[in-house]
This record gives C-alpha cells, structure tokens and sequence, in this order.
C-alpha cells in the first residue's frame, strides 16, 4: 500500500487553473459546490450556506495568502497584481 505523504511546495504555482483564479480549489470545490447544491435541489438554505461560507473561505484565503508573500516575497505580490482572487 502507497502512502500519500503532502509536503509542501518550494515554487509558486502560476499555470493551469492557477493563470485564472489564485484559489481555483476554494472557487470549484466550495462555493460552485455550494451554489450547484442549491440550483440543483431548488434549496433557499443551500444558497444562504453559500453567502454564508464565502466571508469565512476569504479569511482562510487571506491567511494563506500572508504566508505565501512571506514565502515567496516579490515573485507572489507580482503574481497577486496579475491575477484575481476568485475570478
């Protein structure tokens, strides 16, 4: 059996989805996650948990992205002026 070990990244990632959007992941998999969930099911509690969760993924995102200009200086605040957060 493999064991998936997570260790950190030395590069700033800047291709792919990342070219698009700093937070693909968050953006995909929370709040169009969330926001599908409601469309699909006609729920108005789906949609409020959406509103609902976006404020508290900024913060994480924020908090991330304080330790990546400290891990990564010039290159990720240049990479921050090029491209959005969400979208």
């Amino acid at each position: 059996m493999r064991v998936i070990s997570l260790e950190p990244q030395g590069a700033l990632i800047t291709t792919g989805p990342y070219k698009y959007s700093r937070n693909p992941l968050y953006l995909g998999g929370n709040v169009f996650c969330f926001f599908g969930a409601a469309l699909l099911f006609g729920s108005p509690t789906a949609l409020v948990m959406t509103v609902l969760h976006i404020p508290l993924v900024n913060l994480m995102i924020r908090r991330e992205e304080e330790q990546l200009e400290r891990e990564f200086g010039a290159e990720f605040r240049t990479y921050k002026k090029q491209v959005r957060r969400w979208l």
